[in-house]
């Protein structure tokens, strides 16, 4: 007879430990090891996908898989374990699902999917930040990072489309606090996005020019792929404090 997760580590968790402290012998203590692995890696599983829908599940849980988590795999009649802190189903079986967070498929837009399942599972208390970087050029990378991670990335071709997933990105973030951040290494290219963005949102979003001195150099002995080294150089913008801009910045660019 198996015995259910929540079960298995209650009852083994403390037994393992005991043979961990009290057996001689290394293979035991391997073996003894192993199976402490295997149970505080299913105890600290937080997510769980509860759903019948395959092609919901093979989505889910590629996602889930990029970002390193953990998961635990129910369906939506399925009791949850204590540990769970977020349940992801669709629409049709959420009414199924008895439990308060829950996040929806179809809710979970492709730029802002990481981002909102990260506030779920940590809902955060202090200072809830949203940053993105953006390293403008004739290819335009764009990072953005929320809570620790870098929740979305990519590289566009023009200032418009740049402006488009930025804008998509502020309106769409769970966060309280929002924060853009533009290297100044094609100052043309920079001002006419921080333009875009002050037009936009005004002084709801703290916009900085960042300096971009050395953020090239910091990748030059990465791959040779212009893709890849412009995302790198917007996540270093998005890490890097920048100016505030203001009207003086502004004018000091002689704009």
């Amino acid at each position: 007879m198996s015995l259910q997760p929540k079960l298995f580590a209650v009852v083994m968790l403390p037994l393992v430990r005991l043979f961990l402290n009290i057996w001689d012998g290394k293979a035991h203590i391997s073996v003894c090891r192993s199976l402490l692995c295997l149970v505080e890696v299913d105890a600290a599983r937080e997510v769980a996908v509860a759903t019948l829908d395959g092609r919901a599940y093979f989505f889910i849980s590629n996602l889930l898989k990029s970002m390193g988590l953990p998961f635990r795999s129910l369906t939506p009649y399925e009791p949850l374990d204590k540990n769970v802190k977020v349940v992801i189903s669709t629409r049709k079986e959420r009414a199924h699902i008895p439990f308060e967070s829950v996040l929806c498929l179809e809710d979970l837009d492709s730029e802002l999917a990481v981002a909102k399942i990260l506030h779920m599972l940590k809902k955060p208390s202090g200072d809830d930040v949203y940053v993105i970087g953006i390293d403008p050029g004739v290819r335009i990378g764009i990072s953005a990072f929320y809570l620790g991670e870098e929740v979305y990335k990519c590289v566009v071709y023009s200032p418009a489309k740049a402006l488009s997933i930025v804008s998509k990105l502020l309106k769409g973030t769970p966060a309280k606090r929002k924060v853009v951040r533009v290297g100044d290494g094609n100052i043309d290219i920079a001002l006419k996005l921080v333009k875009g963005i002050l037009d936009e949102f005004g002084r709801q979003i703290q916009v900085e020019i960042v300096d971009e001195a050395g953020t090239t150099s910091l990748v030059k002995s990465k791959p040779n792929k212009r893709s890849v080294k412009d995302l790198r150089s917007a996540r270093l913008i998005a890490l890097r404090q920048g100016r505030e801009v203001t009207s003086s910045i502004l004018e000091s660019y002689g704009k």
